[in-house]
């Protein structure tokens, strides 16, 4: 972890944490990123914190993963030098799993890099992009292809923001919350049955504690971190390809089918079919077979050409590294669709 820190820290006991970070770093700039959904949290988030600057500066982006891109961050680059920020500056990233990759690595790469705080405001962000220290941007049509490994100051969970969360970006929270249940061997139908409604302090604090565990014995990804790609090998590039064909879909739904297609891989049908039966698989055409599979040999956990995926002996026992060939892959994919 970058400091003492940067473990999430929840509800009041965020504020106060974050309270008195801001008084031990006493920024010499303070920049509020947001996008134009999560600016307005910042009405309840601002009046919280006594030792914030004043004259914090808003930095606000669309939402939505075009904005993870070179051309938007290149833009935030030129407002923070316009602004004078120097080495002793401070990004607060308030939003999704967007507004904190894009944040992070905003933070990482200015002036070789400055202190960052991530308050998510999504249940995913909450579960995922807020935790670990991963950023990044996405480049040439590819997931997070631009990027640093670098930990956030503070990271700070309110769960208080998901009180008017869409349903789409619940179940992009939950389809993380999932992953972490078949990697870990637990709660998995205790969580597949969760609802929004029910969804309790403890479930967020349980499923980011497994994240944060991994991360804290393999940072860099260099061996076990790499279990946390479960379902997002497939998981992104049918996420590319969707925007790519004009109908995009959410993180979540990309994860979904990407432990569909990991779950018939590592023969757990019992797993799968329960699944589906919360997140049914989506047909996959087979025009779309092709451009899938060129779009996963750029996945970044590849290595010598080969297509490399995360995949459980049994559940909650992944394995990472497993080499899995066009026709292995293609085979789960139409089982997948004749059984749908």
């Amino acid at each position: 972890m970058k400091t003492s820190h940067s473990y999430p820290f929840f509800g009041p006991d965020g504020y106060d944490g974050l309270d008195a970070l801001l008084q031990e770093l006493a920024p010499s700039k303070t920049f509020l990123l947001v996008d134009s959904n999560t600016v307005n949290c910042l009405s309840v988030f601002v009046p919280k914190l006594a030792y914030l600057d004043a004259a914090f500066e808003v930095l606000e982006v669309s939402p939505g993963e075009e904005s993870k891109s070179l051309e938007i961050a290149s833009n935030l680059w030129s407002v923070l030098l316009e602004y004078g920020a120097d080495r002793n500056s401070l990004i607060i990233n308030v939003g999704g799993g967007v507004v904190c990759d894009l944040g992070a690595f905003i933070a990482s790469t200015y002036k070789r890099g400055i202190s960052f705080v991530n308050v998510p405001t999504s249940l995913l962000a909450m579960v995922d992009a807020s935790v670990g220290g991963k950023n990044g941007i996405n480049f040439e049509g590819l997931k997070n292809q631009l990027g640093t490994f670098t930990q956030p100051d503070f990271v700070l969970v309110d769960s208080d923001f998901l009180a008017s969360l869409p349903q789409e970006e619940w179940e992009s929270g939950h389809a993380e919350m999932l992953k972490h249940a078949l990697l870990s061997g637990n709660r998995w139908t205790e969580l597949l049955a969760l609802e929004p409604t029910a969804l309790a302090l403890q479930d967020i604090e349980q499923s980011v504690a497994f994240k944060a565990d991994i991360v804290r014995e393999d940072f860099k990804e260099s061996g076990k971190r790499k279990i946390l790609n479960l379902g997002h090998t497939t998981g992104h590039a049918w996420e590319s390809y969707s925007a790519a064909s004009g109908n995009p879909c959410t993180h979540g739904a990309a994860v979904i089918q990407g432990l569909h297609v990991a779950l018939t891989l590592s023969g757990l049908q019992d797993q799968q079919s329960t699944l589906a039966q919360r997140y049914p698989w989506q047909v996959v055409e087979e025009e779309a077979l092709q451009p899938l599979w060129e779009r996963q040999l750029q996945d970044k956990k590849n290595a010598n050409g080969e297509v490399r995926y995360v995949l459980l002996e049994r559940f909650g026992r992944p394995v990472w590294d497993v080499e899995i060939t066009l026709e292995r892959w293609t085979a789960a994919v139409l089982a997948l669709n004749s059984a749908s």
